[in-house]
C-alpha cells in the first residue's frame, strides 16, 4: 500500500466532530485515490511553513515517509499572517522552508508535489480576487527552479468560484444562515473553510492534477 502524505493548513486538515460540517479537502482525497492508498494527513489549522517546522509537525510526519510514497506540500494561507510564529516572506523564508521540506522528503524516497493554497471566497466588483499575495507565484517560481511538480490551486479555484459568482459559490464554503447545522445555530460567514461539497470538489481538482504524476 502506498502512502500520500499531506502537509498543509486548515483547508486540508481533518476536522473535529464539533466543527462539522467543516471538512478539509485532505479528508476527501482517499475517495479518488482508492483502496491501494493510505492518506497521512499532517495538515493542521492555522499552520504555515514556519509553524509546521517549528512545532515538530513536519518531523513527525517525515518519520512515516517511505520510498515510493507521495508528499503534497500546500501552504500560503497563513505564511502571510502578521503573527511572528507563522510569518514568512514569499521570496525568502517561505521558499527556504519549502525547499527544506522538499529536500528532506526526497531523502526518504518520496515524490514531492507543491500546491498553492486554494482561494478564499472573497469578491470585489463582482469578481473573486487573489487574497494570497505573492505566495502562489513564489511557490511556482521555486517549483520551476527545483524541478518539482506544481499545481496552482489558487488560480484554478479562483477561476472556478468566480464562474459561479458570489452567491453560487457560497454552498461550498462555511457560509450559511442560522438554523441549518446544529453546531452553528446562529449560522456562519466563513469564506476560507469548506463544507463537504467544497472539500470533495477541491479533492477532485487536486486528484485530476496529480494523477499522472503518481502512477
Amino acid at each position: 500500500m502506498r502512502k500520500m502524505h499531506l502537509f498543509g493548513d486548515s483547508t486540508c486538515a481533518e476536522k473535529a466532530i464539533d466543527k462539522r460540517p467543516e471538512t478539509g479537502w485532505g479528508e476527501k482525497l482517499i475517495d479518488f485515490l482508492g483502496p491501494d492508498w493510505r492518506v497521512c494527513n499532517n495538515a493542521k489549522n492555522g499552520m504555515s511553513t514556519k509553524s509546521c517546522l517549528d512545532s515538530g509537525t513536519f518531523l513527525s510526519g517525515l518519520e512515516r515517509v517511505e520510498k515510493g510514497d507521495v508528499a503534497i506540500i500546500e501552504f500560503g494561507h497563513n505564511d502571510s499572517k502578521e503573527d511572528p510564529l507563522r510569518r514568512t516572506e514569499p521570496w525568502t523564508s517561505y521558499q527556504e522552508n519549502l525547499t527544506y521540506m522538499k529536500d528532506e522528503l526526497e531523502k526518504r524516497g518520496a515524490k514531492v508535489i507543491f500546491l498553492s493554497p486554494i482561494t478564499r471566497r472573497l469578491f470585489k466588483d463582482g469578481h473573486i480576487y487573489n487574497s494570497h499575495g505573492e505566495y502562489p507565484e513564489a511557490m511556482k517560481a521555486l517549483s520551476s527552479r527545483l524541478g518539482v511538480p506544481f499545481v496552482d490551486m489558487n488560480k484554478k479555484t479562483m477561476a472556478f468560484f468566480d464562474s459561479l459568482g458570489d452567491e453560487g459559490s457560497k454552498r461550498y464554503f462555511m457560509n450559511f444562515p442560522s438554523g441549518i447545522y446544529p453546531n452553528y445555530p446562529e449560522g456562519k460567514s466563513d469564506n476560507s473553510h469548506l463544507r463537504p461539497e467544497g472539500a470533495l470538489l477541491i479533492a477532485s481538482m487536486v486528484y485530476e492534477e496529480i494523477v499522472d504524476f503518481i502512477k
